[in-house]
């Protein structure tokens, strides 16, 4: 099943509104069926909040994933800054349990001075390890979802990401398109481009591979990749969502599709149902 709706708050809904309490509500009047709430520059919703927001998130039947701080980085050589970046995640798991909530997305980690080898290498073992330390505080049953990223000096290419999915059925990709293109300098316009990210998680995942967490939108980039979230009105960057509707239906992909559009999430996320329920 496809589920769709936006990260955050878009302009419309901050012209009216002011709390993430008013969230659900909105969802319902645009017949969304997800959220994603981020904790972008800190995890600082206090677990009381957390459980209301949950119980009305329940109440109108949105689906809500997390995104964990974009201070996390599993690529670090220090064991001390691998430990605050397992801090986050923990205090993130804290509320998505209020929040009822069951996917935590987050970057994997950044090249720093490393080759590229190095940070990949670091990366995959220190979320291995993090495995053994969610068994540790009883946060079994959460998925942990990895995100494709769009520059050129974070890990987290398509093949990256599949062979991180692999070390555990608990940790699923985040495939954000719109990283993917701004990574591959536009390479997304076919749906045979589209099909070709989901064989590769084939090819590393299995059976699994069709369950996955989604983020679009379109993205401007240069030679580095990704320089900023655009609006479904750019008409330069791309991707296009169409392509991206047709291989989901044909590989029946399970997802929730979060629209992360720059000021226009929940307009955007319509539109990509509209397009998903009319290919």
């Amino acid at each position: 099943m496809i589920k769709f709706g936006p990260s955050g708050f878009c302009e419309d809904f901050a012209e009216k509104h002011k709390s993430t309490e008013e969230m659900p509500e909105w969802l319902k009047e645009h017949s969304l069926k997800c959220y994603e709430l981020s904790f972008t520059n800190g995890v600082r919703l206090s677990l009381e909040t957390a459980e209301k927001y949950g119980r009305l998130f329940e109440e109108s039947d949105i689906e809500v994933s997390v995104h964990a701080p974009y201070y996390i980085n599993f690529a670090n050589p220090d064991p001390v800054m691998i430990e605050k970046s397992n801090g986050y995640i923990i205090e993130s798991l804290k509320r998505m349990e209020k929040l009822g909530a069951k996917k935590l997305v987050f970057h994997p980690g950044t090249q720093m001075k490393m080759t590229r080898e190095e940070a990949f290498e670091n990366t995959y073992n220190n979320i291995k390890n993090l495995i053994n330390v969610l068994d540790e505080y009883g946060f079994s049953n959460y998925y942990l979802c990895p995100e494709t990223m769009g520059k050129h000096g974070q890990i987290g290419t398509v093949e990256e990401i599949a062979k991180i999915c692999a070390i555990d059925e608990r940790i699923i990709p985040t495939i954000d398109f719109g990283h993917v293109n701004s990574f591959g300098q536009g390479s997304l316009k076919t749906e045979e481009d589209f099909a070709e990210v989901f064989e590769t998680f084939k090819k590393y995942l299995g059976e699994r591979f069709n369950k996955v967490h989604i983020h679009f939108s379109k993205i401007e980039y240069g030679k580095k990749g990704e320089i900023r979230h655009l609006t479904f009105e750019d008409s330069v960057y791309g991707p296009e969502f169409e392509p991206l509707a047709k291989v989901l239906k044909k590989y029946n992909i399970e997802a929730c599709v979060i629209s992360e559009s720059n000021g226009t999430q929940t307009k955007d996320a319509c539109i990509m149902q509209n397009i998903y329920q009319s290919v």
